[in-house]
């Protein structure tokens, strides 16, 4: 996963070069939340075994030992016996099973099923808000290593500027003056550039703790194609993959079911036992089986079966309510998400035409001072709003990529 290895001038030392790909790969792989979410799926799946099998009834072997204070005539009472002891002992194995209990077992094997389910959508949603969460770093990271890199090219201007200023200054034709300010300039760029790599620093990492690793990493760059998007075409991938519709929509399940095995309550139960047993008394060993079907129907609880089934109708409304508040809700972020992004198509465009101005502007007043016909503060000023345009129109074109993240997320990318 890990591409490369090479030397990164910003971090000086060695960095491991990441590929976007190989980012959310490993994130997938390594990271500590998906890895807690995995377990907590297993679990719940085990759940759903554990009931299953409970349906099946329980096979118990058993061993009791009793004493008497005077001998008595024991079972079995076929073979007749009139032997006497004071000493039983009564061991063997007892099968036992529900038959019927108005079907309350089915549906809460179903809404362990569910909730295993449940678990599971939770475990791809935790996945995908990863996922979103380590683009958004990455695109962060290039906007601000863009930052890093147009610094150093204003950097390189401004000493050829001022190795020009200081030659033009001790042939007597720049003052002490043009000289102090370009030199002023130069620090003020390299305060910019470390404050840039502080910040491209803390974004690396937070990736780390995503990816999980203490080994430092380096972003690779990507070449973005920002596109407008209409809500329209968008709105039935949402409904069909938001995760967030998905688990609420899982959660209406699971209630339902409980729901269900409550109502199940008021149903009769039968169930089924057989004994396999034998005697040991008076020197002899003698064995018998019995099976019993036994019918109840519960007549009165103080209500306690009828509370159970009320609370579990309020969640079941309570959930749909949360399914309704959740469905508006992820309908208006994906128009906010849209919106986002084609409004940051408009900024790009216009920083590309702001660039395209700041640069004629800087290509004129370095004319202009070369001539005379100008002075260093009017050049520095375009020299200025050129870098700063520049870098603009270079992060921004970054941060349409940061904002896509959040509509991936939206659509289950």
């Amino acid at each position: 996963m890990l591409r490369k290895i090479l030397l990164f001038p910003l971090l000086g030392g060695v960095s491991f070069s990441l590929s976007l790909q190989s980012a959310l790969e490993r994130a997938i792989e390594n990271n500590l939340q998906i890895k807690a979410q995995y377990h907590r799926y297993k679990a719940a799946k085990n759940d759903f075994y554990a009931q299953i099998a409970k349906r099946f009834g329980e096979v118990d072997i058993f061993w009791r030992y009793t004493q008497y204070k005077y001998g008595r005539v024991v079972a079995p009472l076929f073979p007749p016996t009139s032997a006497l002891d004071d000493q039983i002992r009564v061991y063997g194995f007892r099968y036992g099973v529900r038959l019927f209990d108005g079907c309350g077992q089915f549906f809460l094997i179903k809404a362990k099923g569910d909730t295993a389910g449940l678990e599971r959508l939770n475990l791809e949603k935790i996945s995908q808000e990863v996922r979103r969460d380590v683009k958004k770093l990455y695109f962060s990271a290039l906007a601000v290593k863009a930052q890093i890199e147009t610094l150093r090219e204003r950097k390189k201007e401004v000493e050829s500027l001022y190795r020009i200023v200081k030659t033009a200054y001790e042939v007597g034709k720049r003052s002490l003056l043009d000289l102090l300010n370009v030199k002023a300039e130069l620090k003020n760029v390299d305060a910019a550039i470390a404050t840039a790599k502080a910040n491209y620093s803390a974004i690396l990492n937070n990736l780390k703790v995503l990816l999980n690793t203490d080994k430092p990493v380096e972003v690779e760059d990507i070449r973005v194609s920002p596109r407008r998007f209409e809500v329209k075409n968008l709105i039935p991938l949402l409904l069909a993959r938001n995760p967030d519709l998905k688990v609420v929509s899982k959660q209406k399940k699971i209630v339902d079911d409980y729901r269900r095995v409550a109502l199940s309550q008021f149903s009769p139960k039968v169930d089924f036992s057989y004994t396999n047993q034998r005697y040991v008394f008076a020197g002899r060993k003698v064995s018998d089986w019995t099976y019993t079907i036994s019918v109840s129907f519960p007549i009165f609880d103080f209500g306690n079966r009828v509370f159970n089934y009320l609370k579990a109708s309020h969640e079941e409304k309570r959930v749909e309510e949360l399914r309704k508040l959740v469905h508006k809700k992820v309908l208006e972020d994906l128009l906010t998400a849209v919106k986002k992004l084609n409004s940051q198509l408009e900024v790009i465009e216009a920083n590309r035409k702001r660039l395209e101005f700041a640069k004629e502007a800087y290509r004129v007043e370095k004319e202009k001072y070369q001539t005379g016909k100008s002075d260093i503060y009017n050049l520095l000023k375009a020299e200025t709003l050129y870098y700063q345009a520049l870098s603009d129109y270079r992060t921004s074109v970054y941060k349409w990529g940061e904002l896509k993240a959040e509509l991936d997320y939206l659509l289950g990318r």
